[in-house]
């Protein structure tokens, strides 16, 4: 069994740098449903769950494992020390665990999984949502093992915030997006995911420091040594407005003389996130021939019991008004692709056995 039953799904070392005086006791929370800043929550209360990845007691070593060497490289970052290579690697991995672990994560999962059990007819048994999420969760962290290298092959930028303006996290901060897919949907699709070109990964670490994952073959950077230096205060906005598009519920930030700009950017930016993480398409088998079979989209409603159904869930993704300035299209950017509905991937997850198919080559985008 798991010695912590109260398990963080935000780990208290990430949300440190945001709380009061930075002392990791009570933290600024604004809460997108109520619109409402509330001062000095205790964090000890945030983003956590009893056994919310279960009895597992060597899952929870190895996520412990990870974690650990999290806050003492924030540390080391925040004195501008070099980015060296074990910098970049516990970042790299501790961003696609933070990814993969969030309720707001698990939600996402187990909407997808209720999605195939609520089919008309369907005999298998409906788990509550409190069970889909944290069955999605435990299943993510397994997942998590066996597929956290596939990061490795990105770039890894620290941006030094150097405005007044500071960066806030959320109880859910690793945001994956990706540039290329939501302004050049036609050309390479609109859904993607971890093993695609064009990923990029956002997780604030402080209010002064935000680390940056991006697809190295799509996309350029002002880097210096791994760090970019931002004084533009529009590029920081760019990025807070991916942690008010992502989040589940809360924002957090550490000054409360801040809380009407944390206010402000949230009132202009909530009406971006979408009504719906996902879009629930459902198709019923009309007819049969030797080329194979024929699905029609129908409505739940007009779905009989009995009939085979096929359902396909779509993630909507958030899109931004603005992208930082410093992260631009490479000119010569190119991708990965084998002509079929699996999109563009990058040469790493193809070499690594991430993505399977053959047919793949090497394209321009």
């Amino acid at each position: 069994m798991a010695e912590n039953k109260n398990q963080h799904f935000v780990p208290r070392i990430h949300l440190r740098p945001f709380t009061v005086n930075g002392e990791g006791l009570a933290i600024n929370l604004f809460n997108l449903d109520r619109m409402k800043a509330i001062p000095n929550a205790p964090v000890r209360n945030q983003c956590s769950g009893d056994y919310f990845y279960g009895q597992n007691r060597l899952l929870e070593n190895a996520i412990n494992f990870i974690e650990d060497p999290y806050g003492p490289i924030v540390r080391h970052l925040s004195e501008g020390s070099a980015v060296g290579s074990a910098v970049k690697i516990v970042l790299k991995r501790f961003v696609y665990l933070q990814y993969m672990r969030t309720e707001a994560a698990s939600r996402k999962a187990s909407e997808m999984a209720l999605a195939i059990h609520d089919v008309p007819g369907s005999d298998l048994p409906v788990p509550t949502v409190r069970e889909a999420s944290k069955e999605a969760v435990q299943a993510a962290m397994l997942h998590y093992k066996d597929t956290m290298r596939i990061v490795d092959d990105l770039t890894l930028c620290i941006v030094r915030n150097r405005t007044g303006l500071p960066f806030f996290t959320s109880d859910d901060p690793a945001i994956l997006t990706n540039r290329l897919h939501i302004q050049r949907p036609r050309r390479v699709g609109s859904s993607f995911g971890v093993n695609t070109a064009g990923a990029v990964f956002l997780l604030p670490l402080s209010p002064t420091l935000c680390a940056i994952l991006y697809d190295g073959a799509v996309y350029s950077s002002d880097h210096r040594a791994h760090w970019i230096e931002v004084d533009r205060r529009q590029d920081i906005e760019a990025l807070n407005v991916h942690q008010i598009l992502g989040c589940w519920a809360n924002i957090y930030f550490r000054e409360w003389d801040g809380r009407d700009q944390v206010a402000t950017q949230a009132a202009a930016t909530k009406p971006g996130r979408p009504e719906a993480r996902h879009t629930i398409t459902q198709a019923v088998l009309e007819k049969t021939s030797d080329w194979g079979e024929y699905y029609a989209v129908r409505k739940p409603t007009d779905i009989r019991n009995g009939e085979k159904v096929l359902v396909h869930v779509t993630t909507n993704h958030p899109v931004p008004d603005a992208w930082p300035s410093f992260l631009r299209f490479r000119a010569n950017g190119h991708a990965y692709s084998n002509d079929t509905g699996a999109g563009l991937t990058r040469r790493w997850c193809l070499e690594q056995g991430f993505v399977q198919g053959n047919g793949y080559r090497k394209i321009a985008i």
